[in-house]
């Protein structure tokens, strides 16, 4: 099921938004290089609505497919999307706008989370290293916009014994379950994320703990010897992958066919706060738990006990997520690049989509969206900034009552998309914000930035290790 855009207020103004097409077609078209499933869509629907323009989405797979697109520029972006590490590449380049703050008057900068003002601090001290007198110190900060924020870990089944304590109780270790097959079961079978600058940013870490006395050969963000490389790529051979993926790896865990995989932690709870609401709603339609129960099954089956027992029925979500203390930290941004061609559109798009609220039609109060907001429970990626953050985390407060029982009825459209639906979804994502995006927690570092060369032997060894 895909997720609702949650633009309620928005849909009061169906009217006003079914003539987007129209109404764009004579104005300006702002050029969008983002990911895949990395934006609430009904948002640039409103944006195309409230300034008479078109949103031209195109979608990358890898940040050095941003940065080619950009420095190539057979087509001209006019907003972008990085990670913080490819901000510091494109800035080191002469690829990045310097921005006009006065023209961002909704972004919140200075109530940036902790840990997001830790990857500001990374970035700035990066570039001093690496450009010395040409870099004064802060500059990097003027030129990107955080858009969503967040770490990877390694999702897992909670169905298959032996599996949990593998991933999460291994404390010499605790990259050991993604590459060192005897701390697993057998037969358990393993995913890892098709992106070679995350596996060796990994796989590093997981050797300098192996191998304490040479950790220091094993920097992740330095460039290594070709023969560490060479060892590297014997780990991973070694390990021998059950599957190389992407988006597959969360769906493939969901159903049974994967144990374990790695991957950001957005991805997961994409799915995570669906299959709670899911069983809620089961549970709900077979009569096991009344409207006075949601809270404390909701509560059960997203905490360590995980399974709600109700007669011979047991509900569980069936996997759950893992986030080693030095994992890897990123900040993906909203930046303009030097060469856009609509910069005004460009500055008025970045400042939307930081807006905590927004008119559509400035005369219609009933046409407000809450950009910030929808776009970060859409996606499920954490939220940079502290307000934001704690709206989300304050969905817990959502009330499950007698009235909303009664206005409830299971034959009236599909349940799986009824009010009474989305409040349990709506829980769910106050609950694991809170969980898995712990608010005043600093965990793990960003990607370090590296040349091309170094990037192509980074690709080559993870190439040759998949063969």
């Amino acid at each position: 099921m895909r997720r609702r855009a949650i633009n309620l207020l928005f849909m009061g103004a169906a009217a006003l938004a079914a003539t987007s097409l129209t109404s764009c077609s004579g104005g300006d078209t702002l050029l969008f290089l983002n990911w895949g499933e990395y934006v609430d869509e009904t948002l640039l629907d409103a944006f195309e609505e409230k300034y008479n323009c078109t949103v031209q989405m195109d979608l990358g797979e890898s940040n050095e497919i941003f940065y080619s697109k950009v420095k190539g520029g057979t087509t001209v972006y006019d907003v972008v999307c990085p990670s913080d590490y490819m901000v510091e590449k494109l800035y080191a380049n002469d690829l990045l706008e310097e921005l006009d703050w006065s023209l961002l008057p909704n972004v919140q900068k200075d109530d940036l989370r902790d840990y997001v003002k830790q990857i500001y601090t990374d970035m700035d001290t990066n570039l001093i290293q690496n450009l010395g007198d040409d870099y004064t110190t802060g500059t990097i900060y003027n030129y990107f916009v955080p858009y969503l924020s967040g770490t990877w870990g390694i999702m897992y089944t909670t169905e298959k014994d032996g599996i949990e304590e593998a991933v999460t109780n291994n404390s010499v270790n605790q990259w050991g379950s993604l590459f060192d097959r005897s701390t697993l079961p057998a037969r358990t079978k393993v995913a890892m994320y098709d992106s070679a600058n995350h596996v060796y940013n990994a796989v590093c870490k997981f050797i300098s703990k192996t191998d304490v006395a040479n950790a220091a050969d094993f920097d992740c963000t330095k460039e290594l010897s070709q023969s560490n490389l060479d060892y590297i790529e014997s780990v991973i051979k070694k390990m021998d992958y059950n599957a190389w993926g992407t988006d597959t790896i969360k769906k493939d865990i969901v159903a049974g066919n994967i144990d374990l995989g790695f991957m950001w932690t957005g991805d997961f709870l994409y799915y995570y706060a669906e299959n709670a609401a899911n069983i809620c709603m089961d549970a709900y339609l077979e009569g096991d738990i009344e409207i006075g129960d949601v809270k404390n099954f909701l509560d059960v089956v997203t905490s360590d006990t995980r399974d709600y027992t109700v007669g011979k029925n047991t509900y569980s979500i069936g996997f759950d997520f893992y986030i080693p203390d030095d994992t890897v930290a990123f900040c993906d941004n909203l930046v303009i690049p030097k060469e856009s061609a609509h910069k005004d559109l460009a500055y008025k798009f970045i400042d939307f989509m930081s807006s905590d609220s927004a008119l559509i039609d400035e005369d219609d109060a009933e046409s407000e969206v809450t950009p910030a907001f929808s776009n970060t429970y859409y996606v499920d990626y954490d939220a940079p900034y502290n307000y934001l953050y704690d709206e989300l985390v304050d969905l817990t407060s959502t009330e499950f009552t007698d009235e909303v029982a009664a206005e409830f009825d299971p034959d009236d459209g599909d349940p799986y998309d009824s009010d009474l639906y989305w409040l349990f979804y709506d829980y769910v994502i106050g609950v694991s914000f809170d969980k898995y995006y712990p608010k005043n927690e600093i965990k793990g570092s960003i990607l370090a930035m590296f040349d091309r060369k170094y990037v192509n032997k980074i690709n080559t060894t993870l190439n040759n290790a998949r063969v």
